[in-house]
């Protein structure tokens, strides 16, 4: 589910003509051979587990008598920073301004699933907003060259197990082999 987040939100971007657009990890931008000069990079920061949807039941019923036990999802924010990687500083801020215009007026994205027992779903983008000093650590970890850049979360995308196995309702309770005393 996350590269195909991230897959759409290239494909968002490119379409709305930023040319140059990739999905990669942009600590690898000072190596030439990853090939990420002139293009606005897409890198995934952080995995955020969405904690008001910690409480969701185990057991499905399908029907009035057929109860699936399921493992429940797991529904996260994925924290990405779109970098604008350009040799002409002016370019850069361009591109940075045209990711925040597009994402603006388009903040809700859909997946249109393609292979076989894939599902559509939508997710939400926010500028998210980091501070200074957490900024300044975030570009010591990715190589200390700071470029221009915007942070954006991404919520909430759900991540769940494919399998689901059948669980026989209780229908009776024979406790007349306890004693209480």
């Amino acid at each position: 589910m996350i590269k195909e987040v991230l897959t759409v939100l290239k494909n968002e971007l490119h379409s709305a003509g930023l040319a140059d657009v990739v999905v990669n990890d942009i600590a690898k931008h000072e190596d030439g051979a990853a090939g990420l000069d002139n293009k606005v990079v897409i890198t995934l920061l952080n995995v955020q587990e969405e904690s008001t949807m910690k409480n969701i039941s185990r057991y499905v019923k399908n029907t009035s008598n057929v109860t699936k036990m399921e493992s429940p999802s797991a529904y996260v924010n994925l924290f990405v920073m779109v970098t604008a990687n350009m040799t002409d500083y002016d370019s850069a801020l361009i591109n940075i301004s045209k990711v925040i215009e597009v994402l603006r007026s388009k903040n809700v994205l859909e997946y249109v699933a393609t292979g076989i027992g894939e599902s559509n779903f939508t997710f939400r983008t926010e500028m998210y907003a980091v501070p200074f000093e957490q900024l300044s650590y975030i570009w010591g970890l990715l190589g200390g060259k700071i470029i221009p850049s915007v942070m954006y979360k991404v919520s909430v995308v759900k991540i769940g197990a494919k399998n689901a196995s059948d669980v026989q309702l209780i229908n009776d309770v024979d406790i007349k082999d306890i004693t209480v005393k």
